[in-house]
């Protein structure tokens, strides 16, 4: 009997972590997740079909098959103590570099395009500040 080597296939990835230089940023680099609404002329001589477009683009958040968590800015804790007026203690905090953005994945739809964004803005956080539960 010969024995089969049996290879385990790794799982696809479904959270990414991304980070854009600032909220600006988000229609161009997240170009795949903005929709456009249009309506479809017919020239009645030709019978020819195009395409009008109608409005802005819009950001598409969350669907079957992706869901994103725009997380925005990000802080940490300075390591200084700050006091209110009466007297409480709170935690210096400062802003991280970033616009931060977490994208899950329940399928292959725009995985590609996904895959890609991690290639040029993904992150890997040693401590992610906010996951998916």
């Amino acid at each position: 009997m010969i024995d089969e080597l049996i290879t385990e296939k790794e799982a696809p990835r479904t959270d990414f972590y991304l980070k854009l230089d600032a909220e600006a940023d988000m229609p161009t680099v997240l170009s795949a997740f903005y929709k456009q609404d249009y309506t479809t002329i017919v020239d009645f001589e030709t019978g020819e079909e195009s395409l009008q477009l109608e409005g802005n683009p819009y950001f598409v958040g969350n669907t079957p098959d992706y869901s994103i968590d725009v997380v925005g800015d990000l802080h940490e804790p300075t390591g200084n103590t700050l006091t209110y007026a009466n007297g409480l203690e709170y935690p210096e905090m400062v802003a991280l570099d970033g616009w931060h953005v977490n994208i899950r994945l329940t399928g292959d739809v725009l995985r590609d395009e996904t895959e890609a964004l991690d290639v040029s803005h993904g992150v890997i956080p040693s401590a992610p500040k906010r996951v998916w539960l």
